[in-house]
């Protein structure tokens, strides 16, 4: 009977040890598929609407224009890079994620900038709102002027459903208005965020 016992309960240690392992091979291969997609799938690059705000469109290489405060360390006022109507680009996605930015120029050169990148994911209305609830990642760059347009920076961002809408904010560390003029790469999916 002791044996029945302590042979029911290693089947049962073994079953449940199997069903972990298999729970943990399928997170790590959806996990390895998830990063070979965002590295391995097509950037779509957008630029700014005339008059330099939002929406951000495909065909076009105008960058955005975005203003610091005249405040050191605050945030200037928030434009809106995407109005949700930018995705997708590519038919047939269903999500995507800010991967690059690329700085065109700047108004002064050798400043440090504070890029915010805030979304609506969370149903809020504006940009204050998605930064008091936490829906935003910052890029801390320092900019040489003569370098600017060189090398895009990469964007650690969540993905996002289509028609979630963005905005940008800057700062610097200076008491005195500074704009910044960029365009930014997504990378879009076949799968919902």
């Amino acid at each position: 009977m002791a044996g029945r016992s302590v042979s029911h309960t290693i089947d049962n240690l073994l079953r449940t040890l199997v069903r972990a392992l298999q729970t943990s091979v399928g997170t790590v291969d959806l996990s390895v598929t998830t990063h070979d997609l965002h590295f391995h799938t097509y950037e779509r690059w957008f630029g700014a609407s005339p008059g330099s705000i939002g929406p951000g469109l495909e065909t076009t290489m105008l960058p955005w224009r975005v203003t610091s405060s005249a405040t050191a360390n605050l945030m200037g006022n928030a434009i809106v890079l995407f109005d949700g109507t930018e995705t997708p680009s590519q038919t047939g996605m269903l999500s995507f994620d800010p991967h690059r930015i690329q700085i065109v120029n700047v108004q002064n050169n050798g400043k440090t900038w504070r890029i915010r990148i805030a979304d609506n994911s969370g149903g809020h209305a504006n940009f204050a709102a998605a930064v008091a609830a936490g829906y935003y990642t910052d890029v801390v760059l320092s900019i040489d002027k003569t370098q600017a347009d060189s090398v895009p920076i990469d964007i650690k961002e969540k993905r996002f459903n289509n028609g979630t809408k963005l905005w940008v904010a800057v700062a610097t560390q200076d008491a005195a208005a500074q704009w910044l003029d960029f365009l930014i790469g997504i990378h879009e999916y076949d799968r919902v965020a």
